[in-house]
């Protein structure tokens, strides 16, 4: 099924026009299909369909449209629902991007772009004329628009226009003046005011040796804009009718064919990804379990998207960057990297997000849509036929990363989160938990040497154990092995062991443990509710606790412990055990985590509102 808006809307199966002849499904179909692939808001159509004054049972209205769309639509076999999806506050209409003669536009005016600023006019009047031949009248003439569809028509029309004026150019650059009189002259015409165009104009005439009229030109523009605005001619035109006056040499045709064409060069592919961690070590089954997933794509499989979650300091981003070096050749087509701040107090939106993504695939950034919308179908267009491999890192939520994936199944996605991103459709989770003592111990032997973790093994796997299996402890314990090399391990163990007593977790980032702040970023996107559970759950002093234990300390009973703890455990701020013990599933704290909530207790000994549920 294929949807045109350059000239009337039309939908077409095949050879069949399936386009709805009832106004108001027309437009909200349209509104749709110039939305697709997200999500349009019930609202947003009622505000298309009827403006400021809707119908009572407006909402049930749009229902009924959808679903008479939807109906309309439908083919053998296969429902329209499929097209027209339904999503939490609206509708979204699922198609292709080269369904859409748009997409297709607006892929043909880029290559034109940058084929004429590569120095190939005539390369570039050919494709621009292939993307204005798509044309078939004025944007959506048969839709009586309201005002968001008369926003996205005056968009496309001006889209038009830009790349009417870059062909323009090309000709210009031909030499081909003669032929543009007419074609100017009637732009002109339509557009009195565009000042553009009529400098074209002169331009054309003055070349054809009709320099009376071009003059002539000049002084009917600025009657106009006298007349109307109260404007003289902006400073270029001016410029222009002076050097006409004159007789100004630069302005004559170039006597000298055109330079022959520069052969463009295509952009090579972004290779975005950080350096690869030195002193990775381990994860051989999870990084298995991840290229698995990433490598099956495939029209019957759609897109893979892959999720890494896990508590803050277990090593997510390090696992994501190292296996993306590692399949890297099969995504030749690039490989790109978004940072998207999701531990921060502001993360980064998904417009800003996309924005960093379409500089990576070389888009200047004039021709970056405005919308975020638009960013989307720009990249998802460029995507539809390349393979490539896009790593989101800290991701917040599936609001912020669904718009951001690629259109073509040849790609894949890998993220990095704190929190299981409910929602993301198609995403499979993969859990990153601590290293086991032997893999703890290989991390801190390549930190420090082969030849001091082998004279004191029992102090090797004592300073795994005082970080608990986390890569990021460990990692900060080796450094400080490594700064007082000539001391032994359980020398420098009982001294980090003593510090560690001695300050909080706070203030070890001061030395390089910025783990403190991780898990406070983690504890502030819970609400206040699980907050204070957090808390009370981290003064149970058993390694490993039930769902019963956990009631008992929140005063609740055991079902609404288990909803708390699971919630916790989906912000990687609890663990459920993998160890066996009796009395069914058993959860546990890592000790730095403990650490933090401990102290976020001793802090709220002061303060009121917690006083009272701690017992204080």
């Amino acid at each position: 099924m294929r949807f045109q808006v350059l000239g009337s809307f039309e939908v077409l199966d095949d050879s069949r026009v399936r386009t709805p002849s009832a106004p108001k499904l027309r437009r909200t179909l349209a509104l749709l299909i110039l939305r697709h692939n997200e999500v349009v808001p019930t609202k947003a159509l009622i505000d298309e369909l009827w403006g400021s004054s809707p119908p009572d049972k407006a909402i049930r209205a749009v229902h009924t449209y959808v679903y008479e769309l939807r109906r309309n639509l439908a083919r053998p076999g296969c429902g329209g629902e499929l097209l027209l999806q339904t999503r939490p506050g609206g509708y979204a209409a699922r198609v292709p991007e080269s369904a859409i003669d748009l997409n297709s536009f607006r892929v043909l005016v880029e290559e034109g772009r940058e084929v004429l600023a590569a120095g190939d006019p005539g390369h570039a009047r050919g494709v621009l004329n292939r993307a204005l031949g798509m044309w078939q009248g004025s944007a959506l003439a048969n839709v009586d628009c309201g005002e968001l569809l008369e926003a996205h028509a005056t968009a496309l029309e001006e889209r038009r226009l830009r790349a009417l004026e870059m062909r323009v150019e090309a000709d210009f650059q031909l030499g081909r003046h003669h032929e543009l009189n007419g074609e100017l002259k009637a732009l002109a015409a339509a557009r009195p005011l565009h000042e553009g165009i009529h400098a074209k104009l002169m331009l054309a005439l003055y070349r054809s040796g009709r320099r009376g009229e071009a003059l002539k030109v000049f002084h009917d523009l600025r009657r106009h804009l006298v007349d109307e605005l109260g404007l003289e001619p902006g400073a270029e035109l001016q410029r222009l009718q002076r050097s006409m006056l004159a007789g100004d040499p630069s302005l004559d045709p170039p006597t000298a064919p055109p330079p022959p064409p520069r052969r463009v060069q295509p952009p090579a592919p972004p290779a975005q990804l950080p350096r690869d961690t030195v002193d990775f070590t381990g994860r051989q089954a999870v990084l298995d379990e991840i290229a698995g997933l990433l490598a099956a794509h495939g029209d019957t499989t759609g897109l893979p998207v892959v999720s890494l979650v896990g508590m803050p300091g277990v090593g997510k981003t390090a696992t994501a960057i190292h296996l993306a070096h590692a399949v890297r050749a099969r995504y030749p087509d690039g490989q790109l990297y978004v940072p998207l701040g999701g531990s921060q107090p502001t993360p980064a939106t998904a417009a800003e997000a996309m924005e960093h993504i379409l500089r990576g695939i070389g888009v200047a950034p004039r021709d970056i849509p405005t919308t975020l919308g638009g960013r989307t179908a720009l990249f998802r267009t460029w995507s539809s036929d390349r393979r490539v491999l896009l790593v989101l890192d800290d991701a917040d939520s599936p609001r912020q990363v669904e718009p951001l994936l690629p259109g073509g199944t040849g790609c894949a996605v890998l993220i990095t989160a704190r929190s299981l991103l409910y929602g993301l459709r198609g995403a499979r989770t993969v859990a990153l938990g601590c290293l086991s003592t032997a893999e703890g111990g290989q991390l801190l032997t390549r930190l420090i040497g082969r030849e001091r973790t082998d004279a004191e093994p029992e102090a090797v796997a004592d300073v795994v154990r005082l970080a608990d299996g986390l890569p990021l402890a460990i990692t900060f314990l080796g450094e400080r092995l490594m700064a007082l090399r000539p001391v032994g391990i359980s020398c420098v163990l009982a001294k980090i062991r003593s510090a560690k007593g001695r300050h909080r977790l706070s203030e070890l980032s001061a030395l390089g443990l910025d783990l403190y702040d991780r898990l406070d970023s983690c504890f502030r996107k819970l609400d206040e509710n699980t907050q204070e559970a957090f808390l009370r759950l981290a003064l149970i002093p058993q390694r490993l606790f039930t769902a019963g234990q956990g009631a008992r300390a929140l005063g609740t009973d055991t079902t609404t412990a288990d909803v708390v703890l699971m919630r916790l455990v989906d912000a990687s701020l609890v663990e459920v055990s993998e160890e066996r013990a009796a009395g069914g599933r058993h959860y546990r704290f890592r000790e730095p985590v403990r650490e933090y909530a401990l102290e976020k207790v001793a802090v709220a000994r002061t303060a009121p509102s917690v006083r009272h549920f701690m017992g204080f």
